[in-house]
Formats: C-alpha cells, sequence, structure tokens
C-alpha cells in the first residue's frame, strides 16, 4: 500500500483521475467527443485542490449530507460532532479532504482505503475503515465505497456519492433533463429532513422527465436508484444502476445572477436522509436509510454510471 498523486484509468471512450491525497476524489470524469478529444462530464478540477468541495466527485462517509447542530442521540448516548458548515451542522462526513491510500491500480481500475485511526482529528467517535474502487467498463464507470466498523460497539452510518455533472458538454445548447424513479420527497427545514417523503408536482415531474433549472436543494425516496440524465443537444445520456442501499437520492441545482443556473448540477445517490441519525433516533421516519453496523460489520454501496451515445454523437 503506498501513497500517491492523482492517477488515471483510461478506456477507449472514458477517462477518469482519482485523487488519493484528496478523499479519493474524482477529479475528472471525460469522454470521448468530436474530434476525438476528452469531453469532462464532471466538473473537472483544477491541478491543485484545497479540499474533496472542488472535486468532480466526492465520498461521503461515514455520513452524507447534513446533521443537524452537529449532535444525535444514539443508543442511550449523545453524540457530538465538529460543525462543519455556515449552517452550524456537520456535512457530508469526513473523509473527503484526508488522504487514503493506493491498494492498487490497474489502467482500467484503482482501489484506495482509509483508516480513521490515522487521523487524530477525525470528527467521528467510532473507529472505522473504508475502500473505495474505480473501475471503467465497457459502457461506463462503476464505483464502490465500502464502510466498515472497526470499534468495539456498534456504530450507527451512512454514505454516497456526490458527483458535480457539467450541464454543458460539447454543444452549448445543451439543457439537462433528469429522469428519476423517486417514490417522494422529503419535507424538509434548513435542507434537513422533518418528516416522511411524500410524493408532489415535481416529483411527479421527475418520474417523467425534467430539467432542473430552478433553485433546489432537497432529499428524495428513491429505492430502486433508477436515474437518467440526458444531454439532447450533445446526445449523450447517463444512466445510474445503484445498490440498494443507495436508496435515496439528492439532488442540487444552484443559480447565479439573474437566475442564471451555474454551470454544474449535483445528482448524488446516497443511501441515507438528511439528518437521518436524528430523525432514525426520534423515530420521526420509517426509510431514514441509516445502518447500524455491529463490530466488524460493514456497509457496501454500490454505483454504476452507463453512459449512452445516440447515433453519430
Amino acid at each position: 500500500m503506498v501513497y500517491g498523486r492523482r492517477c488515471i484509468i483510461e478506456s477507449e471512450d472514458l477517462r477518469a483521475e482519482i485523487d488519493p491525497e484528496v478523499g479519493a476524489s474524482l477529479t475528472d470524469l471525460s469522454v470521448r467527443g468530436p474530434g476525438g478529444a476528452w469531453w469532462p462530464l464532471l466538473r473537472r478540477s483544477s491541478s491543485a485542490l484545497s479540499g474533496g468541495e472542488e472535486s468532480s466527485c466526492y465520498l461521503l462517509a461515514p455520513w452524507s449530507n447534513r446533521v443537524r447542530d452537529g449532535r444525535f442521540a444514539f443508543e442511550g448516548r449523545e453524540v457530538s460532532l465538529r460543525k462543519n458548515w455556515p449552517d452550524g451542522t456537520a456535512i457530508h462526513g469526513d473523509v473527503r479532504d484526508r488522504e487514503w491510500r493506493i491498494l492498487d491500480r490497474s489502467p482500467v481500475s484503482a482501489r484506495l482505503a482509509f483508516s480513521s485511526i490515522e487521523f487524530e482529528d477525525i470528527n467521528w467517535p467510532w473507529a472505522f475503515r473504508a475502500q473505495a474502487r474505480y473501475e471503467l467498463a465497457t459502457s461506463g464507470l462503476e464505483s464502490e465505497l465500502v464502510i466498515t466498523n472497526a470499534s468495539d460497539r456498534p456504530m450507527p452510518c451512512g454514505g454516497g456519492f456526490h458527483p458535480f455533472f457539467n450541464r454543458i458538454l460539447w454543444d452549448t445548447a445543451d439543457d439537462p433533463v433528469v429522469t428519476a424513479a423517486v417514490t417522494g420527497r422529503y419535507p424538509c427545514e434548513g435542507v434537513m429532513a422533518v418528516g416522511p417523503a411524500a410524493m408532489d408536482d415535481f416529483c411527479r415531474s421527475l418520474v417523467g422527465g425534467s430539467d432542473v433549472r430552478a433553485p433546489l436543494d432537497d432529499v428524495f425516496s428513491c429505492p430502486s436508484g433508477r436515474v437518467g440524465i440526458l444531454w439532447p443537444a450533445s446526445g449523450v445520456a447517463v444512466e445510474f444502476e445503484s445498490s440498494h442501499e443507495l436508496g435515496h437520492l439528492v439532488i442540487y441545482s444552484a443559480v447565479g445572477s439573474g437566475g442564471t443556473p451555474r454551470p454544474h448540477l449535483c445528482v448524488e445517490p446516497v443511501s441515507m436522509v438528511n439528518d437521518g441519525f436524528n430523525l432514525a433516533s426520534r423515530g420521526a421516519v420509517n426509510d431514514h436509510g441509516v445502518r447500524v453496523l455491529a463490530p466488524g460489520g460493514s456497509l457496501r454501496l454500490k454505483w454504476t454510471m452507463r453512459i449512452l451515445r445516440s447515433k453519430g454523437s
């Protein structure tokens, strides 16, 4: 096992770059486009990252999204986390800015590992390990994240993937259409769920396929994991295939001045709902997605992006 700088894996039509020094994050995922050039499907990172938030896609572990006030109760004890977001929450776990080790790699795959005991300032009271695997298959990228309880007591956890999709590929007329088999949207306060998911008009539009131009930062129930993103003008589509543990979907769309959508759209497969630890402790919802791992137990999350091209694109 070695520490190392960014590694590149490449197939005939796909190219991915991984940074083990910044959370085993993807720093590029590009497809072969017009003229045989590499066109970024995800936001391409700069050569020097200050953290995973600037990457193309980062890993979420041992929880995803927010923990209200950085506090929750578990098995009769109060758990306090360091708040790391301006809204006073603890957000997105604590592996995205950490250094990982490269376990092995090939021209089309890479496997990396993380251990919390190597970091004195880890923002989690249980010892845990994580492994990430990326592999370029014939038609897409397969990603896997495994979170393991390395402590001697039960540990709650969740995880997922946080990609930043470019709204425009090689045709400036692109206006992405998102299709998702959602079964409801969670009512939220401060971007944190406060009750069970319910179908609404926007959910129904997502099921049929919808643009996502307006501001949005919501979490949905999506037990099948079926999601698609289409760039009509460029003739490219991405289809998600997710393991059943990734039963929730976060969609984040930001706008700039004048209401113009920002260049990137986040469509995030995650295992748990926002503030899931507190929802679970209060019994507020049944489908919170929080897993409790016994000592030595693991949560395995698999996510495949299949990339499809229309004829001539």
